[in-house]
């Protein structure tokens, strides 16, 4: 395994689709539906790659062995600039390192640059490691139909940790 000063985070454009692809195409069965709330076919998961990676938003990936292990996606809301939602994406065996803390941080920074001000996070109910990530950065996390939303600042937090 690799430490953090060993990882390396870059925004991906049109030209990443398919390496964030194969990110995706990594996640098993469980971390498939964690992130889409189902586990959609693969050819949706293709779709959702090229989208994501050339239709504005902002996809941040983490990358360790040459390889992306763990993404954020930004996703603007359209009728309201100073809303976004965040997804987040980590290889199985590349958690409990940090690496989703250390999206979290730079996710909410790049929302701050773009003028973001509040962002949620959907999580499903059994996601419980997400919870608990989400709890550090949440002003609120409240249940949402058949999902819990996290409710995020984008103004600096002191107790952060």
């Amino acid at each position: 395994m690799t430490s953090e000063t060993s990882w390396s985070f870059a925004r991906l454009g049109p030209d990443d689709a398919d390496r964030y692809l194969d990110h995706l195409m990594r996640l098993d069965a469980e971390d498939r539906r964690f992130r889409f709330f189902e586990n959609p076919p693969e050819f949706m998961i293709a779709l959702h790659a090229g989208a994501a990676t050339s239709d504005g938003r902002a996809v941040l990936a983490c990358a360790a062995e040459g390889e992306i292990r763990g993404a954020g996606e930004l996703v603007p809301d359209v009728t309201d600039a100073a809303l976004g939602e965040l997804a987040f994406s980590v290889e199985r065996r590349w958690r409990r390192l940090g690496l989703g803390a250390a999206l979290m941080r730079k996710m909410i920074d790049i929302a701050r640059e773009k003028g973001v001000a509040r962002l949620e996070l959907e999580i499903l109910p059994e996601n419980e490691a997400m919870q608990a990530l989400a709890r550090r950065f949440a002003t609120d996390l409240e249940s949402r139909g058949d999902t819990i939303v996290a409710k995020i600042s984008t103004t600096p937090r002191q107790d952060v940790v």
